[in-house]
């Protein structure tokens, strides 16, 4: 029996490990406590919820591949309380 899947690229996550640490406070401050996606260069939070599920359901919604995202959980930042 063969299959027909074919297995996924692994993506090069080399700009997100570069862009991540750079990505701005503030804007990150707008997600705290939150789960978010990031998109794979980093740059970017393409989804947030309140949890994985959420999450999940919201980038299925938005039509986005859950392998072309990077999953995170934002912690609340000190200083920036959550608006």
């Amino acid at each position: 029996m063969s299959s027909t899947v074919q297995p996924r690229e692994i993506p090069d996550l080399g700009p997100y490990a570069k862009n991540r640490p750079n990505f701005p406070l503030d804007e990150l401050a707008k997600y705290a406590g939150r789960q978010v996606a990031f998109n794979l260069d980093g740059t970017r939070i393409v989804a947030s919820a309140d949890d994985w599920g959420g999450l999940e359901s919201e980038l299925k919604r938005l039509g986005i591949d859950l392998g072309e995202v990077v999953f995170s959980y934002v912690h609340p930042l000190e200083g920036h309380p959550p608006e």
